[in-house]
């Protein structure tokens, strides 16, 4: 009976740790299929491709939102409601600074 105590302990070790070799080299596996040239790509990554698309979208975004603050502010001061669209005016402003001074962080 110990005997098979012994081998069912090892059997159990022994999965264990395949467990955990597998999920320590998961993500290292992944890192470098994320970095690997794709011709589907044009011979950029995937981080690569990321990281050119999220700087496009903010670009776009950061155009659209000093747009919408500017037209905002001409509106408010042509009507004379400063005041009353401030809290509008404001977080426009602060939409312009989070897609504009980005300093290339997502």
């Amino acid at each position: 009976m110990n005997i098979v105590k012994g081998l069912a302990g090892l059997a159990a070790t022994t999965v264990i740790a395949a467990v955990v070799a597998y999920s320590v080299s998961a993500p290292r596996n992944l890192d470098h299929v994320m970095n690997q040239d794709m011709a589907a790509l044009e011979g950029q990554s995937i981080n690569e491709h990321v990281a050119e698309v999220r700087a496009d979208v903010a670009s776009q975004q950061c155009e659209t939102y000093q747009r919408l603050a500017d037209e905002a502010w001409d509106k408010a001061v042509e009507h004379g409601t400063e005041e009353r669209d401030a809290a509008n005016i404001d977080e426009l402003e602060n939409q312009v600074a989070r897609y504009c001074n980005r300093g290339g962080s997502m």
